[in-house]
């Protein structure tokens, strides 16, 4: 019993510590499962703290945080899936350093395969290994990385990477997440506030760069079904929302995920946003970017989850932003656009979903 009083209280600490005095969250949908296509389970201890997260969560607040998406390479994907008790399904991750905006000389080289021949290598494993697609992160992170010996390719639309766009067309092979560019906030928070400080490029014109060379991209492969990691950053100003929109209404071979949004959702207008989810139901599929923290952020990942979930299906006052330090009102939006962003969408996209999945 002592035990049982001592977990109602930790409880109601953490609610109140991470969330604010006002804050009560019960899930109105527990029967709908979600599933976060932008994780990144390490490790078997990665995998198997997920699904203690998920369970902390059912007991604690109801959702039903059902399956995710791995994007970081593993060396067994059946021991991880098995760790993660048949809940999990992973996509190829490019090389570490060798193929995104960073290419080392020769710059077609994979590890003496070259780029063209790293097309097949993904096309087999997703035809015959269970591979849901591919990974590719093209943005400033990766540039940081540089050394001297590597050349730098700052757009997505280079020659180079003709050939293995093509490839993956031509088989159906699903850009599980394209990670393009870094944010870029608005003038007066870019050096004031530390998220922009840290992982922005905060110049615009790189920004847009990286944005237009995505978009040729989009235009040369119109066949080819990409899921732009972090919304490709155009939440963190009105009008980089009102940009999306435009690349969702002439594209429709994008989609976008949400994960890591939580971080900068709070520049944009609130009604906005909410409208934008709305008229594009049907894109946009939820994600955390979350998963390799371990044991020791636990309560971090269950905080991380439930403000998210409660900014989707609230209306209340939650802190959001890098340090939980931005009071944010929630969309409240409608349950049959939050069955489409959590679980629906990612159904028609990721092969294998369905089954693995039971439904």
């Amino acid at each position: 019993m002592k035990k049982v009083v001592l977990l109602v209280v930790f409880s109601l600490f953490v609610s109140f510590t991470l969330f604010g005095q006002d804050f009560q969250y019960r899930s109105k949908y527990p029967d709908i499962p979600i599933v976060d296509i932008h994780s990144h389970a390490l490790n078997i201890g990665s995998a198997e703290n997920l699904i203690k997260v998920s369970d902390t969560i059912k007991q604690r607040y109801g959702s039903n945080l059902a399956f995710w998406i791995s994007l970081t390479p593993v060396a067994n994907p059946a021991e991880m899936r098995a760790a993660a008790n048949s809940r999990m399904l992973f996509a190829v991750h490019r090389p570490e350093g060798k193929f995104a905006s960073v290419i080392p000389r020769p710059f077609n080289a994979y590890e003496g395969v070259g780029i063209n021949n790293y097309a097949e290598e993904v096309i087999r494993k997703v035809k015959n290994e269970g591979y849901v697609g591919i990974k590719i992160h093209f943005g400033l992170h990766a540039v940081l990385r540089r050394t001297p010996d590597d050349i730098i390719f700052t757009r997505l639309d280079d020659p180079i990477f003709a050939n293995f766009f093509s490839r993956l067309e031509e088989e159906n092979v699903l850009m599980t997440s394209l990670h393009i560019a870094e944010p870029n906030g608005p003038f007066d928070k870019r050096q004031k506030d530390t998220y922009l400080r840290v992982f922005s490029h905060n110049d615009p014109v790189f920004f847009w760069g990286q944005i237009r060379a995505f978009e040729n991209v989009l235009a040369k492969y119109p066949n080819l079904t990409i899921v732009a990691a972090h919304a490709a950053f155009l939440f963190t100003q009105d009008a980089h929302v009102d940009y999306l929109r435009y690349m969702l209404s002439t594209y429709s071979n994008l989609n976008i995920d949400i994960s890591a949004t939580d971080f900068f959702l709070h520049y944009s207008n609130r009604d906005n946003l909410r409208d934008f989810f709305i008229e594009y139901q049907d894109r946009i599929l939820f994600g955390l970017d979350i998963g390799t923290e371990g044991e020791s952020k636990f309560e971090y990942m269950v905080s991380r989850y439930v403000r998210f979930f409660a900014f989707l299906e609230t209306d209340q006052i939650l802190n959001l932003g890098y340090f939980d330090n931005m009071p944010t009102k929630g969309l409240d939006l409608p349950r049959e656009v939050l069955e489409k962003i959590y679980y629906k969408n990612a159904l028609k996209l990721y092969s294998g979903l369905r089954e693995a999945m039971g439904l």
